[in-house]
């Protein structure tokens, strides 16, 4: 399975056999992961890349159009994974929600694993900064990524989603932080009991209120 460190070689080509722009966007991507997006100036990326300056201006008039272009890109083949192992056929409702972290928990135990770009970028280009583009592409994720949650939560009518949703949302981002931070193969594994505990506990709660309402409607 790709890890997440490498969303910039989907195809598997080497750098020589691709085009200027993506060889400029396969070069930025893999130094913004390893390092921070901060750290690597746009010298470094021509010069590993092995484009012209000119060339580089032409495809990214400025850093942040690039940040912005791979911020978009990772989001893409994120989703895509996301979505690859919820929609698998036969799976239950509380399982689709469950198949997010099934999803992760391979990328995250790779050892290119660095975390998770969108949260790194929200200390990178917090408010005080002068990146609009960079801050909304950043916003954006994090908004689909709410919703999409919810997406998986609705069906099973809870009574209160949103806070499931919360839930299950710090559970995710949670895993990216402890799997960064520490070593251990059962992080993802641990969070998704929660995860599965949080929801089934909710569901037996639904029920038993519905079975109480019932109760007190024929009585």
């Amino acid at each position: 399975m790709q890890t997440l460190g490498e969303f910039g070689n989907v195809d598997g080509r080497s750098l020589d056999e691709l085009a200027p722009r993506e060889r400029v966007l396969r070069t930025a991507s893999d130094l913004f992961y390893r390092l921070s997006i901060n750290s690597v100036g746009i010298d470094r990326i021509i010069a590993e890349s092995g484009v012209a300056k000119m060339t580089f201006y032409k495809h990214f008039p400025s850093k942040a159009a690039l940040i912005a272009t791979y911020l978009r890109d990772t989001r893409a083949i994120w989703f895509k994974m996301l979505r690859t192992a919820t929609e698998k056929p036969d799976l239950s409702t509380v399982e689709r929600v469950l198949a997010i972290f099934d999803a992760i928990d391979e990328p995250l135990q790779a050892r290119t694993f660095r975390g998770c770009s969108f949260a790194r970028g929200l200390a990178e280009f917090g408010p005080e900064a002068n990146t609009p583009e960079v801050q909304a592409t950043i916003a954006e994720y994090f908004k689909e990524l709410h919703e999409f949650v919810a997406s998986l939560i609705e069906p099973l009518a809870l009574g209160d989603p949103k806070r499931a949703v919360i839930q299950i949302l710090s559970l995710i981002q949670g895993s990216f932080v402890m799997a960064q931070s520490i070593p251990d193969q059962e992080i993802v594994r641990a969070n998704r009991e929660a995860a599965r505990l949080l929801l089934e506990n909710d569901l037996a709660a639904l029920s038993k209120r519905k079975l109480e309402d019932g109760r007190l409607a024929t009585s």
